[in-house]
């Protein structure tokens, strides 16, 4: 690029000498430069003898687009510097729909700091979350903790932490208290989105099996959480919602929830990607995660306090 803009400044000034001292070089080293730009274009660009420096046809071409072609060359280079740094290219991310209000506020972020990466999250069966990256569909994946396979491809990235809770009709759940143990819900019709499997639920099945009283009702699985809040405001059972999730979906205050006592329902949701990702995109958008983790603020309930208490955003 520095030759065309040698050969912008010999053509403008008709004169080597002069522009050799407006880049305070020596004139036989801007003569090669020339001369370099000249073989490269196999072509002639000036006339010369002892004491004139003309254009030739082609050199006048040349010059007449000279200027745009130092523009144009400019902004490659200024667009491949922003790539470099991760503030263009792209960002793909595989998440489940109803996780958004776990990571949205992420996203959001990342969108606003870097508006010309393009960005997509889209949905996908949440069993099918881990392999998508293991297999180079997507960039990352939002899933929850305990659905990661064990793999030393995969890297993971803490993104917030929740828990799980029982959310009922309040009729359904008059008896029951703020609190409850697994002993209280197994005789009841139990409700869970399919695309979540948490460990908890294998310690209530357990306790069903060891249960003395009426038969347990067991587990109904449900295509999502929408679903599974539709029948549990028409008391068809209990669901199993996390937190955010449901603090997060339409009329909250029509339903009781209670938190699991005797049971950990406690989870993380992660950030996974391959190890071998090095995009400066993806490690941008890692970085955010990690910087907004380590200030923030748990967020109020919009009825005024929160469910239970967390660390991370929703």
């Amino acid at each position: 690029m520095m030759s065309l803009k040698y050969f912008q400044f010999v053509a403008m000034y008709r004169n080597f000498s002069k522009a050799a001292e407006h880049f305070y070089i020596g004139q036989p080293a801007l003569s090669r430069q020339i001369a370099s730009l000249e073989k490269e274009l196999g072509v002639q660009l000036f006339d010369r003898d002892t004491r004139n420096v003309c254009l030739t046809e082609a050199g006048q071409v040349l010059y007449d687009n000279c200027d745009l072609l130092v523009r144009h060359h400019a902004h490659v280079a200024s667009l491949m510097e922003a790539a470099k740094k991760g503030h263009e290219g792209h960002l793909s991310i595989a998440a489940v729909r109803e996780f958004g209000p776990l990571f949205k506020g992420f996203m959001t972020s990342f969108i606003e700091q870097y508006p010309k990466v393009s960005t997509r999250v889209e949905d996908i069966p949440f069993d099918e979350l881990a392999d998508s990256i293991l297999h180079g569909v997507y960039d990352a994946a939002f899933t929850l903790d305990f659905a990661v396979p064990d793999s030393d491809k995969l890297v993971r990235t803490p993104v917030c932490e929740d828990n799980f809770v029982a959310v009922m009709r309040p009729d359904l759940g008059a008896d029951l208290g703020d609190v409850v143990t697994a002993r209280e819900l197994l005789d009841r019709p139990l409700i869970i989105p399919r695309h979540v499997d948490p460990p908890f639920l294998k310690q209530l099945r357990l306790a069903g099996r060891t249960h003395r009283g009426p038969e347990a009702a067991g587990i109904e699985y449900v295509p999502n959480t929408s679903t599974a809040l539709l029948q549990t405001s028409l008391g068809l059972g209990i669901a199993f919602i996390p937190t955010k999730i449901f603090n997060a979906s339409a009329d909250v205050g029509g339903f009781k929830i209670c938190t699991l006592g005797d049971i950990d329902s406690s989870f993380s949701m992660v950030l996974v990607r391959r190890k071998d990702n090095a995009q400066k995109t993806l490690q941008n958008f890692v970085e955010l995660i990690r910087d907004q983790r380590r200030g923030y603020r748990a967020p109020a309930r919009p009825n005024g306090g929160p469910v239970s208490p967390s660390s991370s955003p929703g």
